[in-house]
């Protein structure tokens, strides 16, 4: 498999360097452009001034269109005040008893190495718990207010063109994933700066050199992240936690206050990074085999050796309340902190955006029978922790929107 992969790599950069009548200058093109953007983020910072966007909950209503700029150029956007504290609290707390109760920890212990989906990032042993049907994650997940900020959200994308429309902005569909829990304390390794949704298929796949086209073919400055076009129409490699579907953001909600420092999410706070990631792999330092570290079945890696510039931009995010939201686009750069050094618990529930297409329509009916049994999603290593957990949120307990967004009754 691998050598078949080498091949296509080494096909595939020949095919996209021709795209190009210089591609060592639409590069250097490509490199400015990011040295600019690092400068911006790097003088916010120092001034102590947001660099990402925020927003309130009840703003939705009549929202600020000066944010919808904000977001498309950072590529995510912070939504606060989206549940009370006190009822996040006391689903923190229902959480904390179904993880204790039904012996969550002996049993992970059984099957830890099923996913090794961040093996290859120096840093990649982030406390993430392998749950998905708990009563938390499911009143979280499947809530109006998630729903409308899944539309806020999905309405910034270009949806439709000239071909076909992509996705309908108004339906949802559920992606289950899973929570984080950070001790304080804790030293274990983070998350190294990456992104999800394939790293090889960037380059290799059909439709994803379709989407990124004007970045190869020296119209970067025409490229629109937030063009949705041929985005549903990727094709991933086979692997434990390679997402299949398309988000138009990932995002987490928090379950407990965290800053900076206390083992948290950061961020790439630019929507067209994902460019130079492309482009740096074409230059001739690169073997024609490697992709400046990229490999099937592993988060794409953004490291030192090929990408010091963009790694200047990377910053922890704010402050979090419990009831805060954070959305990032699925071609934004992050990472988790290392090293959680405050005092509490850093927890949260990981819920994306997942617009009703194709695409994800095929995805949640294979997810919507593992939810019956109880067991992972597809895109997960097959733990199935929950199978004969008590406490287990069942067909039975969902609402009609959220048996509309798992696939079990059709939308109308």
């Amino acid at each position: 498999m691998y050598r078949k992969v080498d091949h296509k790599i080494i096909l595939a950069k020949k095919k996209l360097r021709k795209l190009s009548k210089n591609y060592k200058q639409n590069f250097k093109n490509i490199e400015n452009y990011i040295k600019k953007e690092i400068y911006k983020i790097k003088r916010l910072k120092k001034l102590s001034k947001n660099i990402i966007p925020e927003i309130k909950y009840k703003e939705l209503l009549s929202p600020d269109l000066r944010i919808n700029d904000q977001i498309k150029k950072r590529g995510c956007i912070i939504i606060r005040d989206v549940f009370d504290q006190k009822k996040i609290g006391k689903l923190n707390n229902d959480l904390e008893k179904y993880i204790e109760h039904n012996g969550y920890y002996n049993d992970q212990k059984k099957k830890e190495g099923l996913d090794n989906y961040f093996s290859d990032l120096k840093s990649g042993k982030p406390q993430i718990y392998g749950l998905y049907w708990s009563k938390a994650q499911i009143k979280i997940r499947h809530s109006h207010k998630m729903a409308k900020i899944k539309k806020f959200l999905n309405n910034l994308w270009v949806f439709k063109n000239e071909e076909y429309e992509v996705f309908d902005p108004n339906r949802e569909l559920s992606y289950a994933d899973r929570i984080r829990r950070r001790e304080p304390g804790d030293n274990s390794l983070g998350l190294s700066p990456h992104c999800d949704a394939g790293s090889v298929e960037r380059w290799i796949d059909p439709s994803y050199q379709k989407i990124y086209n004007d970045i190869f073919s020296d119209r970067f400055k025409n490229f629109n992240p937030f063009d949705a076009k041929y985005r549903d129409r990727t094709i991933e490699f086979e692997s434990p936690a390679v997402a299949h579907v398309f988000r138009t953001f990932q995002g987490w909600t928090a379950l407990t206050e965290q800053g900076p420092k206390d083992g948290t999410l950061q961020l790439i706070p630019i929507s067209k990074a994902m460019a130079y990631v492309l482009t740096r792999a074409l230059l001739d330092d690169v073997p024609d085999n490697e992709l400046c570290g990229s490999k099937v079945g592993k988060a794409l890696s953004v490291n030192e050796k090929y990408h010091s510039l963009l790694l200047e931009g990377l910053i922890s995010i704010p402050k979090m309340y419990p009831g805060d939201t954070i959305w990032w686009h699925p071609d934004v750069i992050h990472a988790v902190e290392d090293k959680h050094l405050g005092n509490n618990y850093s927890n949260v529930i990981y819920v994306g955006s997942t617009p009703y297409c194709k695409k994800n329509l095929d995805y949640i009916n294979k997810q919507s029978k593992k939810f019956l049994q109880g067991k992972s999603p597809p895109d997960f290593a097959p733990e199935d922790f929950e199978v004969n957990y008590k406490g287990r949120v069942t067909e039975k307990d969902l609402s009609v929107l959220a048996k509309k967004q798992l696939g079990l009754v059709d939308w109308n």
